[in-house]
């Protein structure tokens, strides 16, 4: 049975598969983050390291301020 989401390895969210790119160098065949983060990245020039900081942050603020 496929695989039917994966979580982005940029924004630790879970999304549907067919929200990431193809990749035939990886394991499974697509490609470690989602293409809206790499969108994002792309448009922001942003690097991926900088990104999950920002990810990181902003999930570090919904914990705290529930």
């Amino acid at each position: 049975m496929a695989k039917k989401t994966k979580v982005c390895n940029v924004t630790g969210l879970n999304f549907p598969v067919a929200e990431f790119y193809e990749n035939k160098n990886t394991q499974d065949g697509l490609h470690p983050y989602s293409k809206y983060a790499d969108n994002y990245r792309r448009t922001t020039e942003f690097s991926t390291t900088q990104l999950r900081r920002v990810f990181a942050h902003y999930k570090n603020l919904l914990t705290t301020n529930k």
